[in-house]
């Protein structure tokens, strides 16, 4: 499984790139189309080249690799993983700090 993740990869960088490709060409159809540019060719060679379709499908191939990819790559168990929790007792915050003042003061009283 590992080796299938990993010659996956190449071809969701491509799916990655043409989604990219592809949202920047609808980015520049509708600026067109909205100043009204070659009296809306551009909104005609989007509909013809089913660029709407392919907007959609592209970034769910995407998703579906990157998801396979993910699933592929082996993980490091829960073991080997270390703890990053610190122990209270060690740094206080700054209420605390107040707090433990505040109660010496009123004993001493």
């Amino acid at each position: 499984m590992k080796k299938i993740a990993k010659s996956l990869l190449p071809l969701a960088a491509l799916v990655l790139v043409g989604t990219c490709l592809v949202t920047f060409f609808d980015l520049l159809v509708v600026l067109m189309t909205s100043v009204g540019l070659a009296n809306e060719a551009p909104s005609s060679y989007y509909q013809i080249m089913d660029i709407p379709i392919i907007s959609v499908t592209l970034p769910i191939v995407g998703m579906i690799l990157f998801a396979a990819i993910l699933l592929g790559l082996p993980g490091q168990p829960a073991d080997a993983v270390k703890s990053t929790a610190t122990k209270r007792g060690i740094y206080r915050s700054m209420n605390e700090e107040g707090k433990k003042g505040n109660r010496r003061l009123k004993a001493n009283a």
